[in-house]
């Protein structure tokens, strides 16, 4: 059974830029909005850090660092400058799809609104080698699925990952708000940064995968700490997670608290209606059963990772 499939659309190219400084940032984003809402920019439009697609390079993090701080820019760049891409700050991989001339239509105002970034240069597909990170992109853009995505992972040994992922408007101040905040917490934390900003057609996410040794109890505390950390302070500048992991489902549901709770008032509301016995995932999204409010589940603590809580009242009144 397919959903939403795309008919053959008479071909497809992918494509990809880079672009040199960091503070290129707040610019692309104002270049790249007005041509997805166009749909000139199709599938999804990814603006990655270099630091992402030398992770996916296969050599672990220790090949280029071996201290607990998170990676210096310097030695990012002289990383990146030892790619097929170059030495640059932000990568743009995209996809364009329909017939040849269509595809030159689109691509030729993509080329132009790019290069009005200086130092911005795009990639010649063919310079690149096969393993190269850029036709993992391809393949998925494609609708071939490929686990390559996540080779990234593997940057320290044991590697596991959870990710911040706010949304925002898409405007370049957004960008260079949550960019700035988190790279402030992975500094505090020791965690190298790995920002990717997904453009959609009305909003805009920021999904930062915090990678960590699942086998270090530090590395897990800090990770968890960081990421925290980061709802909270994005939360406080209005932005709200629309993903996250379990752990955080209670923190995150309390981030979209205008109106004095209105939103959790009529979840909880829902919740005691349908499932007024609170046996349907207990929970789930932030969202308690009556008999469960107010006896410790919900896991909000700065090290919490599982729910402990005093058991339940009634299933008929919540109470003892």
């Amino acid at each position: 059974m397919g959903m939403t499939l795309m008919p053959n659309p008479g071909g497809y190219e992918s494509f990809m830029y880079t672009f040199p400084k960091e503070e290129d940032l707040a610019q692309l984003i104002e270049i790249i909005r007005p041509l997805r809402i166009s749909m000139i920019l199709e599938n999804v439009a990814q603006l990655r850090h270099i630091t992402q697609t030398i992770a996916n390079n296969g050599k672990p993090r220790s090949y280029y660092h071996d201290k607990p701080t998170p990676l210096p820019s310097s030695v990012i760049h002289e990383a990146a400058a030892k790619t097929p891409v170059g030495d640059c700050t932000w990568i743009y991989y995209g996809m364009s799809y329909g017939p040849a001339e269509i595809r030159k239509y689109k691509l030729d105002i993509v080329d132009a609104a790019f290069r009005k970034v200086p130092g911005c240069k795009r990639i010649d597909p063919s310079t690149l080698p096969p393993d190269e990170y850029f036709w993992v992109r391809d393949r998925v853009a494609a609708g071939v699925p490929d686990i390559q995505e996540l080779g990234w992972v593997n940057w320290v040994p044991n590697g596991s990952h959870i990710a911040f992922s706010p949304v925002s408007p898409i405007r370049g101040k957004d960008a260079l708000a949550l960019y700035e905040l988190a790279r402030k917490r992975h500094e505090e934390f020791g965690i190298d940064l790995f920002p990717a900003f997904i453009v959609g057609l009305r909003e805009m996410h920021l999904i930062v995968g915090i990678v960590f040794d699942r086998g270090s109890a530090d590395r897990r505390s800090a990770a968890l700490k960081c990421l925290r950390a980061m709802v909270d302070d994005a939360a406080k500048l209005g932005y709200g997670e629309y993903r996250t992991h379990l752990a955080l489902m209670d923190q995150v549901a309390g981030t979209y608290n205008w109106g004095d709770g209105a939103l959790m008032k009529f979840n909880e509301k829902l919740k005691d209606c349908l499932d007024p016995k609170g046996i349907l995932a207990p929970g789930r999204c932030g969202i308690w059963p009556k008999r469960y409010r107010g006896r410790g589940w919900e896991m909000t603590g700065e090290n919490e990772q599982t729910s402990e809580g005093r058991g339940v009242g009634s299933a008929a009144n919540g109470t003892h």
